[in-house]
C-alpha cells in the first residue's frame, strides 16, 4: 500500500449567545455550519476502489441516526491540503437550552452533527482502512458529545450563574476533545500506523460503550 502521511486540518468555532427570555443559552453554529468542529484529512492509496455507496438523506445527521459511516456520506467537494490529502471528516458537538414556558426551568440539549456535504473524500482514496480512520474521528465526537450530557446533567439549571457554568462546562469539553482528536491524528499517524488504528478502535469501542448511559441521540434534558 502507498501512502504518505497526510496532513490534519482543524477548525474550531465557538459561540454562545442568549436568545429566550427564560436564559437559553445556544452553541450557535457559524455560517459554514460548523460548531465544535473537527476536519481530518488522510493519505490516499493509489489504487481505486469500487465502493458501492448506500443512500443517506439529508445533508447532515446524528451519531445515534447514523452511527456506520459509508463513503457516501463524503458529498463534499474535494478540499486537499495537499495532494496527498484524501479524506476529510467535518462532525461537531453543540449544545443549546430550552424553556416551556417562561416560567419554567430550562433543559440542555446536547446534540452531534455529521455534514454530508462538507466531508469530502478522493475517488483513489476509498479503501476501508481509510474510512475506519475517519469512523473513529466521528465515534470521538460521539464519546465527548455523552461526557458532555454527562456533565451538564449535574449542573443546578436554577443557578444564578447558569451562564458562566455552562460557557465553563463546554470550553473544559471543547480542550479535551481537541487534545484527544490530535493525540488520535499523531499515535495513528493520521491511519497509517495500521497497529496504533486497531488499538484505538479497541479503545473508542470500550469507550461508547462505558459511556451508554449518555446516548440521547438529538437531545438530553438536564438539570435539577
Amino acid at each position: 500500500m502507498n501512502s504518505v502521511q497526510r496532513t490534519g486540518v482543524y477548525a474550531l468555532y465557538l459561540s454562545l449567545s442568549l436568545f429566550t427570555s427564560c436564559c437559553a443559552l445556544s452553541a450557535k453554529e457559524n455560517k459554514d455550519g460548523s460548531n465544535l468542529n473537527v476536519a481530518t484529512t488522510t493519505a490516499a492509496n493509489n489504487s481505486n476502489n469500487n465502493h458501492t455507496m448506500a443512500a443517506v438523506s439529508g445533508a447532515e445527521f446524528q451519531w445515534a441516526e447514523h452511527n456506520t459511516l459509508s463513503w457516501s456520506d463524503f458529498r463534499g467537494a474535494v478540499n486537499a491540503v495537499t495532494e496527498e490529502s484524501a479524506a476529510a471528516t467535518h462532525c461537531g458537538i453543540g449544545f443549546r437550552t430550552v424553556c416551556v414556558t417562561p416560567d419554567s426551568k430550562p433543559s440542555v440539549i446536547v446534540y452531534n452533527t455529521f455534514y454530508v456535504n462538507k466531508s469530502w473524500v478522493r475517488a483513489d482514496a476509498m479503501i476501508p482502512e481509510i474510512l475506519e480512520h475517519e469512523q473513529g474521528h466521528f465515534d470521538l465526537c460521539e464519546i465527548y458529545t455523552r461526557k458532555l450530557r454527562q456533565r451538564m446533567q449535574g449542573i443546578d439549571m436554577n443557578t444564578a450563574d447558569l451562564r458562566a457554568i455552562l460557557e465553563r462546562t463546554y470550553f473544559d469539553l471543547k480542550n479535551e476533545y481537541e487534545s484527544r482528536q490530535q493525540a488520535y491524528e499523531d499515535e495513528t499517524t493520521h491511519g497509517t500506523n495500521f497497529a496504533q488504528q486497531s488499538r484505538w478502535r479497541d479503545n473508542i469501542s470500550r469507550e461508547l460503550a462505558a459511556n451508554a448511559d449518555y446516548v440521547g441521540g438529538l437531545a438530553m434534558s438536564s438539570g435539577k
